[in-house]
């Protein structure tokens, strides 16, 4: 690889990870790891899905059984994408992927473009 090339991703690595987007998105992401009450949260939303799942491999989809697990998955994750730490880490996921969004197209803008016209 170009040294230069090597140089110049070095630095734009280096960017991203001092942005201060991507900082709070990682600091988000260990509360989020060690909160007891979104594993919880986390934990039963899973287990729902886990059983809707199931209900599906066992039930015709228009079922009660199966609307029973849907409605309990539906609000398990409803409970867990209330959390405050949640719509929190949530935004800030936002904010960084928009980031990655406006570099991906800064780079590769013209390469999209070209490949467009060769079809």
């Amino acid at each position: 690889m170009d040294d230069k090339l090597y140089e110049s991703l070095i630095l734009l690595k280096e960017g991203i990870e001092k942005d201060p987007r991507v900082i709070r998105l990682n600091e988000l992401d260990e509360q989020l790891n060690h909160n007891e009450e979104v594993m919880v949260l986390s934990y039963k939303k899973d287990t729902a899905n886990t059983l809707y799942n199931d209900a599906l491999k066992f039930f015709k989809e228009d079922s009660k059984e199966v609307k029973d697990a849907q409605k309990a998955l539906y609000e398990a994750k409803l409970n867990l994408d209330n959390h405050p730490l949640v719509k929190e880490y949530n935004e800030a996921y936002k904010e960084v992927r928009l980031l990655y969004e406006k570099i991906n197209k800064e780079l590769f803008n013209d390469f999209n473009l070209k490949g467009k016209h060769q079809c």
